[in-house]
C-alpha cells in the first residue's frame, strides 16, 4: 500500500495532466508519454550541471511547457483547425511521438542514464516502507494537484477553461479567448508532465527514451478509469491503479 501510494502520486500528476488536455481538445495525445521522457532528460541535465534538483525540476516544467505549447501550434491546432476526424489526431500524435523520442536519443543517446540524487534510506512510518523521496514525491504531488485545484475552482482562467471544456464553440461565442485557454492548458500539461517524469524516474532508478512511453498506457488506464477529460476522476483513477 505504501509503495502503492508512491506511484499514486506520480500516476496523479500524469493523469490529470493527460484529462485536462482530452478536456480542451477532445483528442488522446499519444506523444504524451515522451513529454514526461523530455521532461526528465531536461531535469537531469540541469542537475549534471550542478543545479539542485529543485531550480532544475522548475527549469524543466518551462522547457517542457513550451515545447507542448509550440508543438500544439505547429501541429495539433493545425489539424483541428480542418475539423479532422479523432484517428487523424491520434496518427499526427504517434508521429510527433517518434520524432521527439528519435530527437532525444539523437541528443542524450540510448544509454540509461540516473540522476545523482536518490530517494534515501528505507525507514518504516507506521506500517509503511517508505523513504524520506518517497514523502516528498507524494507532499509534492498532493500541493500541485491542490493548486491546480484552486486554479481550475477560483480564478478566471480556471472557469475560462471549464468552459472551454464543456462547450469550445459556446466558450468562443461568449467572447473566451479559446486559443489562449488551449496554448495554457498545453503549457499546464507540459508543467505536470514534467514532475511526473521526474519523480518517475528517481522511483524506477533509470532514465531511458522509452521510460515514458512505456507507462502510457498505464496513464491512460487511469485517466479512462477516472472518465476522460475529468481532472478529479484522473486523480482517483490513478489511486485505484
Amino acid at each position: 500500500v505504501g509503495f502503492g501510494l508512491v506511484t499514486a502520486a506520480i500516476l496523479a500528476l500524469a493523469a490529470v495532466a493527460v484529462s485536462l488536455q482530452v478536456s480542451v481538445t477532445n483528442f488522446i495525445n499519444f506523444a504524451y508519454g515522451d513529454y514526461l521522457t523530455f521532461g526528465a532528460y531536461i531535469a537531469w541535465m540541469f542537475t549534471r550541471a550542478g543545479v539542485p534538483l529543485v531550480i532544475a525540476l522548475l527549469i524543466s516544467g518551462a522547457v517542457t511547457g513550451v515545447m507542448a505549447v509550440i508543438i500544439h501550434l505547429l501541429v495539433f491546432k493545425r489539424f483541428m483547425r480542418r475539423n479532422v476526424r479523432p484517428v487523424t489526431l491520434l496518427i499526427a500524435g504517434l508521429g510527433v511521438s517518434f520524432i521527439v523520442e528519435n530527437g532525444m536519443i539523437v541528443v542524450w543517446g540510448a544509454e540509461p542514464r540516473r540522476f545523482s540524487t536518490t530517494l534515501g534510506n528505507s525507514m518504516h512510518i507506521g506500517p509503511f516502507i517508505l523513504t524520506p523521496g518517497d514523502m516528498i514525491i507524494i507532499a509534492a504531488s498532493a500541493v500541485l494537484l491542490v493548486g491546480l485545484h484552486s486554479l481550475l475552482s477560483y480564478t478566471k482562467f480556471g472557469k475560462s477553461l471549464r468552459a472551454t471544456s464543456n462547450n469550445l464553440d459556446l466558450a468562443q461565442a461568449s467572447g473566451i479567448d479559446v486559443d489562449r485557454v488551449v496554448s495554457l492548458t498545453w503549457f499546464i500539461v507540459g508543467v505536470l508532465t514534467a514532475g511526473a517524469g521526474v519523480a518517475l524516474v528517481l522511483e524506477e532508478g533509470s532514465l531511458e527514451p522509452i521510460t515514458g512511453f512505456n507507462e502510457l498506457f498505464i496513464i491512460f488506464g487511469a485517466v479512462i478509469l477516472g472518465g476522460v477529460g475529468r481532472p478529479y476522476g484522473a486523480m482517483l483513477g490513478a489511486l485505484i491503479v
